[in-house]
């Protein structure tokens, strides 16, 4: 199966957010510019490891609602990320597994049942997003590079040869789960805050309100009692600095942060655990966990060891899709 240059998917419905990404642009901090890219590195990557894709090459990223598209010619897709239903043709399909799509195939992304966003891979990439600054990522805050796709939208598929078979993850790959455990190392500022104030955050929990997005998971509970903020002197920052605010609730950020930032940071999310918070949704709890640099190692070395864990997918038929995905075949909780 060939999908030639002219191959496109059209945007029936964008949802919530739609937006083009890849893994982000990086080296632009001191000018100001987040690096942006997908949220859910690990999802991102697997999807277009799933289609044959190089990690970094451009797809889809959903929020909540999900997203319907068209397929113009036959092309191999993959859905990862949040759990939600996934359809190609009105046939079911379960995430994180590469197939068909046929011309004219409808391929749906329900709303979320656990999670906040899915990843949608088309073998090849996609062709006509202009790379700016090094990276097809779109920045929604900045107003560039990718694209945010609304309805009547098409995407250019660049021509692709199917390999002839599909391929999967086990069991288990996603890690959703709730309540949301994010282990953390003490960060930079810890020392502003004083032990107390450190371990209430560690002992505390917290829910994602309403005002996250891209950018951060903004967190509500019981404030932690620090005059740290007050005291504070802005600084760079990256994805999983958790600030602490002037009403001491904390902040935890995602891919297309500020590059600088007034609050205070007094812990700092292990990097395999941003795909945890960014598929954090408002209303979920979360905690932290305490994580030394050889914890964070070994968690980071689990999640490659899992990307690589990809395997030959074996021929089902609807039926027995439909019978794996009512046992929750990839919930992976």
């Amino acid at each position: 199966m060939i999908a030639g240059p002219n191959a496109v998917v059209r945007v029936i419905d964008p949802g919530m957010l739609c937006t083009v990404q890849d893994l982000g642009r990086a080296g632009y901090g001191a000018m100001g510019v987040s690096p942006s890219g997908a949220a859910d590195w690990f999802a991102a990557r697997a999807a277009n490891r799933l289609v044959g894709n190089p990690d970094d090459a451009p797809l889809v990223e959903t929020t909540l609602t999900g997203a319907t598209f068209e397929a113009t010619a036959d092309l191999t897709v993959a859905v990862t990320g949040a759990q939600a239903p996934v359809w190609i043709g009105g046939s079911p399909l379960a995430s994180w597994r590469s197939s068909h799509a046929r011309a004219a195939d409808r391929i749906v992304v329900g709303p979320v049942a656990l999670g906040a966003r899915s990843y949608v891979a088309f073998g090849g990439g996609i062709a006509d997003v202009a790379r700016v600054l090094g990276s097809f990522s779109t920045d929604v805050g900045g107003g560039f590079g990718g694209r945010v796709l609304a309805r009547g939208d098409s995407l250019a598929i660049a021509s692709i040869v199917d390999r002839g078979f599909q391929l999967e993850y086990p069991p288990g790959c996603s890690s959703i789960a709730r309540p949301v455990t994010l282990r953390a190392m003490v960060g930079p500022q810890s020392a502003l805050f004083g032990d107390r104030a450190v371990e209430a955050l560690f002992a505390g929990e917290f829910r994602v309100g309403t005002r996250s997005g891209r950018q951060a998971l903004r967190l509500e509970g019981d404030a932690i009692a620090s005059t740290a903020a007050m005291g504070a002197v802005s600084t760079g920052v990256c994805a999983g600095c958790v600030q602490v605010t002037g009403e001491g609730l904390p902040i935890v950020m995602l891919s297309e942060h500020q590059t600088t930032g007034g609050y205070p940071v007094p812990l700092c999310v292990i990097f395999a655990d941003l795909p945890r918070a960014a598929q954090a949704r408002p209303g979920d709890v979360v905690r932290f966990e305490r994580a030394d640099a050889g914890a964070a190692r070994r968690a980071l070395y689990e999640s490659v060891e899992m990307l690589r864990s990809l395997r030959r997918a074996p021929v089902v038929s609807d039926a027995s899709m439909e019978t794996r995905l009512a046992q929750g075949f990839f919930e992976g909780t």
